[in-house]
């Protein structure tokens, strides 16, 4: 079972610089067709995400990775309880937002922590408006 955690963690290191690219890439060009057409889709919105990282490395990680994709960025972030505030400019909904840094932090457990990412618990999870499920 040792090795299959070690597996996973290698595989979830490795994918990550890819995993970051493609996010540099889209983010990249989606805010390049927002400047180069007329008209605008910007839907602007400060989401509080709560997290399941536990040290300040994790968290850390996490805001700066969300920071480095284009229309993306973590204005702040705590550590008791875990909880990071991000403003997006291409806000479909609260729960898009959730669900993308959410997808973002998962892939970090999985390169950072042998065990991999835990199961989101449910006081973590919320609605399309933010509130708690």
């Amino acid at each position: 079972m040792r090795a299959k955690n070690v597996l996973n963690r290698i595989l979830g290191i490795l994918w990550m610089p890819v995993y970051l690219a493609y996010d540099l890439l889209t983010g990249s060009l989606r805010v390049g067709w927002e400047i180069l057409t007329p008209g605008s889709r910007i839907s602007p919105a400060f989401v509080e995400v709560p997290l399941r990282c536990r040290s300040d490395f994790e968290i850390s990680m996490l805001a700066n990775l969300v920071s480095l994709t284009p229309g993306s960025l973590t204005v702040a972030a705590r550590q008791d309880p875990a909880t990071v505030w991000v403003y997006s400019m291409y806000t479909e909904s609260h729960g898009s937002t959730l669900r993308y840094v959410h997808g973002m932090e998962d892939r970090l457990l999985r390169a950072t922590r042998l065990e991999g990412a835990p199961p989101r618990p449910q006081d973590l999870e919320r609605g399309e408006r933010g509130q708690r499920r």
